[in-house]
């Protein structure tokens, strides 16, 4: 399970070895690349900035060549055109069908599923703004992983591996160990122009999950609920939509709902996230 994973990564660990024993002999990808092949895997969309930054690499020339050699082997392509200048957007990477069955390698047919190699070929023509969606749910996870260094983050592709996870998952799933214990929660990026009945169906989506049992296999408490929200506007909807949705199904004393804005994320203090039963005090993830 995803909770209690030591063996099963320590087998990833040993494929993942013998895989960069094979590539080396071939020449013709270092380990650089493969972690990034890894991390593309994961967000499914990045830019080269994002990549570079939750990578460690500091240097933007070095990243580039790694880039450009995964590239021309056909193991990544991008999302750019001259729009994307005009506008401000950065070149958004992600894994070609051959780089998901290169990875296949490592994790196996289990862990990258032929489901998700074939539904990889739509990542060439998917619509802009579920790209620009991806690579926002990357960058906010990335800023909250240097709040929180322990914190680990789990996104779609992994979620969907797992049953006690909702077929409509969120967009990422965090777990968060500290003195008081392990805290789990469900974390969504809100966009400004969600309507509102499509934030009504996923938070009715979610207490449905939970209302049949769906997460009774993981024999843990229901994970907190993480909203981020482009302005108070979108906000104070979503935190009067939570309140009506979580009574409905009767679950106002199992589910918690804290909410923060896209700009209080970017400042100093990590106290940002607020409980819509409490809405006078901040706090930071580790206090939630």
């Amino acid at each position: 399970m995803l909770f209690f994973s030591s063996f099963y990564i320590n087998i990833l660990e040993r494929n993942r070895e013998r895989l960069i024993m094979k590539i080396d002999k071939r020449s013709a990808l270092k380990q650089g690349q493969i972690d990034i092949l890894e991390t593309l895997y994961k967000y499914r969309f990045g830019s080269r900035q994002l990549l570079a930054d939750s990578l460690g690499i500091k240097s933007g020339s070095n990243l580039f060549e790694k880039l450009n050699v995964l590239m021309k082997h056909g193991f990544v392509a991008r999302r750019y055109d001259k729009s994307y200048k005009l506008r401000g957007v950065p070149a958004a990477y992600y894994l070609t069908p051959k780089g998901l069955k290169q990875l296949q390698l490592i994790y196996g047919s289990e862990r990258v599923t032929n489901a998700i190699i074939k539904a990889s070929y739509r990542d060439k023509v998917v619509g802009q703004s579920f790209v620009n969606h991806v690579v926002n749910v990357y960058s906010c996870t990335n800023k909250l992983q240097h709040q929180y260094p322990p914190l680990k983050v789990f996104l779609r592709r992994e979620m969907a591996l797992y049953s006690y996870f909702p077929a409509n998952p969120p967009d990422a799933f965090l777990s968060l160990k500290t003195a008081d214990g392990l805290r789990r929660f469900f974390f969504d990026v809100i966009p400004k122009d969600m309507p509102p009945s499509a934030i009504n169906r996923r938070l009715v989506s979610y207490m449905e999950f939970f209302d049949d049992g769906g997460w009774d296999a993981t024999n843990s408490n229901l994970p907190r609920f993480l909203f981020l929200l482009e302005n108070p506007a979108t906000e104070n909807r979503l935190r009067r939509a939570a309140h009506a949705v979580r009574s409905r199904f009767d679950l106002d004393d199992e589910v918690e709902v804290y909410t923060a804005t896209a700009e209080n994320l970017v400042r100093e203090s990590s106290a940002i996230w607020s409980n819509i039963d409490e809405s006078g005090e901040l706090l930071s993830l580790d206090e939630l």
